[in-house]
């Protein structure tokens, strides 16, 4: 039973009076409990065999400090962990910041003797005393990160963190704690009515700093070990014995780091990591070099992002499996002709933009094309593109610089260069072939950002649907024009049997064997820099996680 004095010292904050309230409380569940004071942070050790649940603990732990009305408590730091295996536990971290500031409502008392007292300890009207005893607790908490009151949230953070890694740095990690107490508490102070601060934080083991924990969590994988940081570098030092091999134990490693809040480990800075395999206590048996897995990205959320791995890696397939469906549909195919049209007619107009040509590319299946070179349309686009290549300079993007060099370099070749028959061949030739490569290029785009004003993070995907859509049906004509199953397209919509993009290229010298063998070559090579483009960029994003499955096989081998 709890005597009057022991209430009052546990309202007085006293961390061992604390503990015997809540080792009574949780008798029945036969979890003993053990507490330490700093400051006004609350330290409590649970141990329990099976092993205290969660959930219900950190819960009936927060009601029963919250009816003690501790004035003098703003965060509390719970452990809990096996009796017999202190190695295998949990963490979290509870602030007491909203009830401090809720004791000035008058509550009802009951009686002080209960026999569970933790759950029924006689509540107080705290009065201005709570108010005073809020204040205090924040003056502490701006001094010890050196800040006045009212300092704003970016720079609270900014103090933060940088005092926390000078801590780490100079080796003082028992000051780390008061600084993430201090720090926590300023933050719920700062956070708008109604809009608490993020769920608790899960830490793996106890201790004042990730760093002390990670033995414990190496000796829950099978390995022996110390660890450190150094120079932003995270060293851990295997015992002899601990693990002979050094592809499973360095996959173990980073397959345990890759399951837990680094952030909440103090491992956020931490660039690389260095595994040592000690042979003997001074001597080095071997080292690896393994990096530290990635931190959780917005970016994977955000489905306008360029660097969003699941959109290079599943949604660029799934739009071009959606346009070869819609191709093998013939409603769709016929609803949708028009779009094959209009890449067609700009395959034209693109050639003849190049060579320095006025044209105007007619969804309706005719684009006009002027005979005479035009400086009008030559300086036009050389401005353009140099207006592309510049905004893409500022905004530091590679493809629109890449994009604008080759565009001008082929523009000057067309226009000045270029033989006047060879235009006419690549002019009737760029019409089929531009539903091939200019689909191709859209395609490909559809991973590389352009400049912000032109919004291509959301048009490029019904972009690269219509291009999608185009580039199937082009690719299975010539494939089955190949085969023998199907004939050249000889003619066009307006000029006939006699008159069309095929029979200016006969016209011109060329055999029905070699339009058939260029336009099928075209396709199966744009096909090739699809599928590479897919692959590397597929690949580059997803390099961690791939690298992540490689170490999980090692770790159970």
């Amino acid at each position: 039973m709890a005597t009057a004095s022991l209430l009052e010292r546990a309202r007085a904050g006293d961390a061992d009076a604390i503990a015997t309230l809540l080792t009574q409380a949780l008798a029945p569940q036969g979890i003993s409990v053990s507490a330490e004071r700093r400051a006004y942070c609350l330290e409590l050790w649970l141990k329990g065999q099976p092993l205290p649940d969660q959930t219900s603990v950190v819960a009936i732990i927060r009601q029963g400090i919250e009816r003690l009305h501790i004035q003098s408590i703003g965060v509390v730091q719970i452990h809990g962990s096996l009796r017999d295996f202190p190695d295998i536990g949990w963490s979290e971290e509870i602030s007491l910041l909203g009830s401090l500031a809720d004791q000035n409502a008058p509550t009802a008392t009951t009686d002080p003797i209960m026999a569970n007292p933790i759950n029924s300890a006689p509540a107080t009207t705290a009065g201005p005393e709570a108010g005073v005893a809020l204040s205090a607790a924040l003056s502490r908490a701006y001094e010890t990160l050196g800040l006045t009151p009212g300092a704003p949230v970016k720079l609270v953070d900014s103090i933060y963190f940088r005092c926390r890694a000078e801590m780490l740095r100079q080796g003082k990690r028992d000051a780390v704690a008061e600084l993430k107490a201090a720090h926590h508490l300023i933050k719920e102070h700062l956070q708008p009515e109604g809009k608490p601060l993020s769920a608790p934080v899960v830490k793996p083991a106890k201790g004042p700093d990730g760093v002390e924990a990670l033995p414990r969590l190496l000796r829950s994988r099978g390995l022996d070990g110390k660890a450190r940081i150094k120079e932003s570098r995270l060293q851990i030092r295997l015992e002899p014995g601990s693990s002979r091999n050094p592809n499973r134990a360095s996959a173990t490693i980073y397959t345990l780091l890759a399951q837990q809040d680094l952030t909440a480990l103090g491992l956020d800075q931490v660039s690389k990591i260095e595994v040592y395999g000690l042979a003997s206590p001074k001597k080095i048996g071997w080292k690896r070099l393994v990096p530290m897995p990635p931190p959780a990205s917005a970016d994977d959320t955000d489905v306008l992002s360029f660097k969003n791995r699941y959109v290079s890696a599943l949604a660029f397939p799934l739009l071009l499996l959606l346009g070869m469906v819609m191709n093998a549909l013939p409603m769709v195919n016929a609803l949708l002709f028009g779009v094959k049209i209009w890449f067609h007619e700009f395959g034209h107009a693109i050639i003849a933009w190049l060579a320095g040509r006025r044209a105007i590319p007619l969804p309706i299946g005719w684009t006009n094309v002027g005979e005479e070179r035009s400086l009008f349309v030559y300086f036009g686009l050389l401005f353009l593109f140099s207006l592309l290549f510049w905004v893409g300079r500022r905004e530091e993007l590679r493809w629109p610089m890449v994009l604008a060099g080759v565009l001008v370099g082929i523009q000057f070749w067309f226009t000045w260069l270029m033989p006047e028959a060879r235009y006419e061949t690549l002019l009737s030739f760029g019409g089929i072939g531009g539903e091939l490569y200019l689909c191709t290029l859209l395609m490909v785009s559809f991973f590389f950002p352009l400049p912000a004003s032109w919004r291509w993070d959301l048009y490029r995907y019904p972009v690269v649907l219509g291009a999608a859509f185009t580039f199937w049906g082009q690719i299975g004509l010539w494939q089955q024009i190949n085969r023998g199953v199907a004939a050249i397209p000889w003619g066009s919509l307006w000029g006939g049997e006699a008159n069309g993009d095929m029979n200016n290229l006969r016209s011109a010298g060329w055999s029905d064997q070699q339009i058939i063998h260029t336009y099928t070559a075209l396709g199966n090579v744009c096909l090739l820099v699809l599928i590479s483009v897919y692959l590397y960029v597929a690949i580059r994003q997803n390099r961690h996680y791939l690298y992540a499955l490689t170490q999980r096989w090692w770790a159970r081998g």
